[in-house]
């Protein structure tokens, strides 16, 4: 797979047990302000596409994580393919499990799995609501970041609980800025194959306004990507 970015061409192996980068995580390495120099924590890396887009902007480290043994793999071999393996440093563990307290980033950047889900199941949901993970990683990087110039950058789906995502960002950050937005549309049918009545879980989830999404005239249903960058974490 090759991705031009603005940084230059990107060329990832994305072996079948691994989660093949969609869309609006190609946008993001798109939106990344990475400085040439700075530190960067890519928490949750997959494939490793935004560490290796971070590293092309100039970063001088950048240390990705993830509990997927075969998403490691698959990210050592492409930071090796792109000759960036001296700069990307992989480690295995659950968002900031793999860290060290005295650790800081200039950057810190977020895709979480965020499908509301009305019981357990799997790499893709983000608790009842959708916004677990989110949550779990707002509250946690301000003792991460650079105080001063440092930025987490998220992805957010507009299905996952906005209020609450709203809420935790303005208690933990006091800038918070809606960079970019995109829309993605979805049927019953593809919500259900996952899982046996998720659709109706977001249909009633949409109905307490935990949920945000929009029917199409054609049919479906369409939600939308944020691209947040949040900066200047509040002091305890």
């Amino acid at each position: 797979m090759l991705i031009q970015l603005p940084s230059g061409l990107v060329e990832l192996l994305i072996p079948q047990e691994v989660h093949m980068p969609p869309p609006s995580s190609i946008e993001l390495a798109r939106l990344l302000d990475v400085q040439p120099g700075e530190s960067v924590l890519d928490l949750g890396c997959g494939s490793g596409l935004l560490s290796i887009a971070a590293a092309k902007l100039g970063a001088r480290q950048v240390i990705a994580t993830d509990v997927d043994p075969s998403a490691l793999a698959a990210a050592r071999h492409n930071s090796r393919v792109n000759g960036l393996e001296n700069i990307i440093e992989l480690r295995e563990g659950s968002w900031f499990e793999a860290l060290r307290e005295e650790e800081h980033f200039d950057v810190i950047v977020a895709t979480p799995p965020q499908t509301p889900g009305p019981a357990p199941g799997g790499s893709r949901y983000g608790g009842w609501d959708g916004a677990d993970h989110l949550i779990s990683i707002i509250s946690a990087a301000s003792a991460y970041l650079n105080p001063v110039r440092g930025r987490l950058w998220l992805l957010a789906i507009s299905l996952a609980n906005p209020a609450r995502l709203r809420q935790a960002l303005a208690r933990h950050f006091a800038d918070v800025r809606l960079i970019h937005e995109t829309i993605r549309e979805f049927t019953s049918d593809e919500y259900d194959s996952r899982q046996e009545g998720l659709m109706d879980h977001l249909l009633s989830l949409r109905t307490k306004k935990m949920a945000d999404f929009a029917d199409q005239e054609k049919g479906g249903y369409v939600f939308r990507n944020l691209f947040l960058r949040v900066a200047r974490p509040w002091t305890k």
